[in-house]
C-alpha cells in the first residue's frame, strides 16, 4: 500500500476521532449526565479529567480500567472480560493515565483495522467499494465503541490481521494474531475455525491446520487461572448472568431470542431505552439477513466462506444467552457485513445516501447517550 493512501486513511481516521471528541464535548449540553453503571463517581470522576473525556470509559470501560489497576481478584463481574486488551493497556501505563493510554492504543488499533481492511477488500472489489466498506464501518451507529475504552478495536485489528496473514499463507503470523484475538474476546474461537477451514479447503495445508490450534494457548491459560482462583474454568461465562439484560446461562435458540426482542419492542413504551431495544432488534435482523444474502451470493460477491463462518459465529454466540442486548456493538467486529453492504449500496445511489445519513444520525445520538451514561449497547 502506497504512502499516499496511508496518509488518506490517517486523515479520515483523524477526522472521525476528532468528530467523536467534538460530539462528546457538546453532549453535556444536550443530555443530562446520569451514569447507570458502577464506579462512575468512585473511579472515573476522580481521574482529574473532563467528564466528556473520562466518559469514554463508561460501562465496560470501568471494568477494563479496574483490571488494569487491580487485576482480576477482589472485584465482581470483571472476570467476564478477557485479559489481552487490559494487559496491553497496563504495559504502556507506567506514569500515564490508563484511560488515556487505552484511547491512544485504540486509535492505533483502528488504523490497523482500516489498513488490514484495505488489504483484504481491495483485492476483491473496486477501489471505491473498499473506501465505502471503511466508511460504513466508521459511521455505523455504534462505531464510537472502536474509540472507547473497549476491546472492539484491538480485537478487530487482530482478526483482520489474521485473515491478511492467511491470505498470504503466513500461517505462523495468522496463528499469533488469532491467539491475540481469542485472548481478547471469546468469539475469537470462530476466527480459529474459519482459518482452519481456509487452510484445509484451499491447498489442504495440513501443517497450517495443526499449527493454528496453538492460538488457544491464551484462552487455556486464562481458564487455568479461573480454575485456580474461582474453581471454575468457565467462570467468564457463568458470571454473564449477573450483568442483567435477561442473560441466561442455559443456551437459548436464535428464534426464541428474536421473538423475545420483538415482544420487547412492541410492549415497552416509547422512550430512550425503547430506541435502544429497537436498534438491537433491527440491526440484529439486518445483520443475519445480510449474512444469509452474502452466503447465497458469495461467488458473485467474492465472499470467502471462511469470512462467513467467522461472522456467523460472531453474530450467533451472543444470542445464545437469550438476549439481543449489546448486539449493535457486537456487529462491529463482523467485518464481512460492511464488505457486503458496500457492494450492494454501490448500485443504489439514493438508497446509499439515505442510509448513510440515517447511520450518521444514529451514531451522533448513540455517542451522546453513551457519553452521558445512558445504556446503548
Amino acid at each position: 500500500m502506497d504512502k499516499k493512501l496511508i496518509k488518506q486513511i490517517l486523515l479520515v481516521l483523524l477526522g472521525w476521532r476528532l468528530t467523536l471528541f467534538l460530539i462528546s464535548a457538546v453532549a453535556p449540553f444536550i443530555a443530562k449526565y446520569e451514569p447507570s453503571f458502577p464506579y462512575a463517581y468512585d473511579l472515573l470522576a476522580k481521574l482529574d479529567l473532563p467528564q466528556w473525556v473520562y466518559s469514554w470509559a463508561n460501562f465496560d470501560g470501568v471494568h477494563y480500567l479496574t483490571i488494569v489497576e487491580k487485576g482480576y481478584i477482589g472485584t465482581g463481574l470483571i472476570q467476564a472480560f478477557f485479559p489481552a486488551f487490559p494487559f496491553l493497556v497496563r504495559l504502556f501505563s507506567i506514569g500515564i493515565s490508563p484511560l488515556l493510554v487505552a484511547l491512544a492504543l485504540n486509535f492505533i488499533a483502528v488504523f490497523f483495522v482500516a489498513y488490514f481492511l484495505f488489504l483484504l477488500v481491495r483485492q476483491r472489489i473496486a477501489f471505491y467499494g473498499t473506501w465505502l466498506s471503511l466508511l460504513l464501518l466508521l459511521i455505523f451507529p455504534t462505531s464510537f465503541y472502536l474509540g472507547a475504552v473497549y476491546s472492539e478495536a484491538f480485537f478487530l485489528a487482530c482478526v483482520l490481521g489474521a485473515f491478511v496473514a492467511a491470505d498470504k499463507k503466513l500461517w505462523l503470523l495468522a496463528t499469533a494474531a488469532a491467539g491475540l484475538a481469542i485472548a481478547t474476546r471469546l468469539v475469537g474461537v470462530f476466527l480459529l475455525l474459519a482459518l482452519i477451514w481456509q487452510a484445509f479447503s484451499g491447498a489442504r495445508n495440513i501443517r497450517a491446520v495443526l499449527l493454528l490450534p496453538l492460538s488457544l494457548i491464551g484462552l487455556l491459560a486464562y481458564m487455568s487461572f479461573l480454575q485456580f482462583e474461582f474453581h471454575d474454568p468457565f467462570y467468564f461465562f457463568h458470571v454473564q448472568s449477573e450483568f442483567g439484560s435477561g442473560r441466561q446461562e442455559t443456551l437459548i435458540l436464535l428464534p426464541q431470542t428474536i421473538w423475545r426482542g420483538i415482544k420487547i419492542v412492541f410492549t415497552v413504551p416509547f422512550s430512550q431505552i425503547w430506541i435502544t431495544y429497537a436498534q438491537e432488534l433491527v440491526l440484529s435482523l439486518l445483520a443475519f439477513a445480510t449474512l444469509l444474502y452474502g452466503y447465497i451470493r458469495r461467488n458473485k460477491l467474492r465472499l470467502p466462506l471462511s469470512w462467513v463462518l467467522y461472522a456467523l459465529g460472531v453474530l450467533l454466540l451472543p444470542t445464545l444467552t437469550g438476549t439481543l442486548s449489546s448486539m449493535p456493538r457486537y456487529i462491529l467486529v463482523a467485518f464481512p457485513l460492511f464488505y457486503i453492504w458496500a457492494q450492494v449500496l454501490l448500485k443504489y445511489r439514493l438508497v446509499r445516501s439515505i442510509l448513510i445519513l440515517l447511520s450518521i444520525s444514529l451514531l451522533v445520538y448513540n455517542t451522546i447517550q453513551f457519553i452521558q451514561g445512558h445504556w446503548v449497547a
